[in-house]
């Protein structure tokens, strides 16, 4: 099946429209400050985002010498799933940012930074996945057993520096629900606006291991029908791209937006169940900080 079929000819185009768009906005307004900030060669602030298919939070680690903090908000996220004729899903969802030494819990992922400095800092992390399967979302997968939900663990390794850092992930299935694996490198800079925040930015490969690959989008033997050829997983790469805006309204309050856009690698793109090149997300919250 071609990443057309099942859905308008218009919508891939207007997809991409408007991402290209936000990107080429924001570019054009960071980068003269991010040339400016190069030359200074003053590192990042450690508040940064990871991309989320699986709802995209904010990086862990604190700053150094930072004991507690703690900020409550809601927000909402917006997310197309990539199956045949499935809809987006759109829910509130409640924002939770937690600090305690070491430990940390922000949204759907929690753990503890070993190494804080001033630009490195090494994390143990669990986080919730919630992509999914469920065969009552179309009229096409009607029929397919439905695919879990779970939780992944591994370790984060980020390293802060204007212009350019980097990140690196690698996360497990713990729950034993597809038995696979991940692991990403994104490059990453962070344009600072003075008072009023910063905006955030990352772009890498993200590699898929066949587990996890055949769990989500693959098509078992008995799940086949005729418009649904049986289909094996097969490891893969994506390209991730993580655009994040933390605007201060004011000595306690925080608007935080994310947007993210996961291309497919081919792995992904040839199943009879995706009728999308990429999955995109929009988180959006206000927060608290106390």
């Amino acid at each position: 099946m071609t990443e057309d079929q099942g859905k308008p000819p218009y919508r891939k185009k207007c997809e991409r429209v408007a991402f290209l768009s936000l990107l080429a906005l924001l570019l054009t307004q960071c980068l003269p400050t991010l040339a400016q900030s190069g030359q200074e060669g003053s590192s990042v602030p450690a508040e940064q985002t990871v991309k989320g298919e699986q709802s995209i939070t904010q990086a862990s680690g604190s700053q150094p010498g930072k004991n507690f903090s703690l900020s409550l908000g809601v927000g909402v996220i917006v997310s197309p799933r990539p199956y045949v004729g499935a809809d987006a899903r759109i829910f509130p969802i409640p924002s939770v940012e937690l600090e305690y030494k070491g430990w940390f819990f922000r949204g759907i992922r929690g753990g503890y930074g070993f190494i804080r400095t001033e630009r490195f800092s090494a994390n143990l992390y669990a986080q919730a996945r919630f992509s999914g399967l469920e065969s009552d979302s179309s009229p096409f997968l009607r029929g397919m057993e439905n695919r879990k939900k779970s939780m992944d663990a591994g370790i984060e390794l980020s390293y802060r520096r204007r212009p350019v850092g980097f990140r690196i992930n690698y996360l497990g299935d713990v729950l034993g629900r597809s038995k696979g694996q991940e692991a990403t490198f994104l490059v990453t800079s962070g344009v600072p606006l003075g008072r009023r925040g910063i905006v955030l930015a990352g772009i890498g490969p993200g590699w898929l291991s066949k587990n996890h690959v055949d769990y989500y989008y693959g098509v078992r033997g008995n799940e086949a029908a005729p418009s649904r050829p049986a289909y094996r997983g097969k490891a893969t790469y994506n390209l991730d791209i993580n655009i994040t805006a933390i605007i201060t309204l004011s000595a306690h309050w925080r608007w935080l937006t994310i947007v993210n856009r996961e291309g497919f690698g081919g792995g992904i793109k040839d199943s009879p169940i995706v009728d999308r090149d990429a999955s995109y997300a929009f988180i959006t919250s206000l927060n608290y900080s106390y």
